[in-house]
């Protein structure tokens, strides 16, 4: 593998321009936002997309974690994540069910690691 060495103004421009695809994006959303009409069948396609990549990543983090996360069993992380699901599906309160997946986590790692 190649070692590359920046010089500081090449780091900088890098950061610069990862700032402007970001928020170019962003701005370009913010003008348009007003103008798009959100009960179109593209709109629920794109919405749909959205919900489908954020699980597919909350499930490579289940799955495959690292860090700290990675020290804990696979069976404890789905407990947690299957109460908390639970726990929303019955109050209908997300911060209810943040707190129900959390805290039986713990207390699941806690007692059986």
């Amino acid at each position: 593998m190649n070692n590359i060495d920046y010089t500081l103004g090449e780091a900088w421009l890098a950061v610069a321009l990862a700032c402007l695809g970001t928020f170019g994006w962003r701005l370009i959303g913010v003008i348009l936002a007003g103008r798009i009409a959100t009960d179109t069948p593209l709109m629920a396609w794109i919405n749909s997309v959205a919900y489908a990549m954020v699980s597919g990543v909350l499930m490579l983090i289940l799955v495959y974690p690292t860090g700290v996360l990675a020290t804990t069993e696979l069976d404890h992380r789905f407990m947690g994540l299957f109460i908390g699901l639970a726990t929303m599906m019955l109050t209908k309160k997300l911060f209810y069910a943040l707190c129900a997946g959390l805290g039986s986590f713990a207390i699941i790692v806690t007692l059986y690691n």
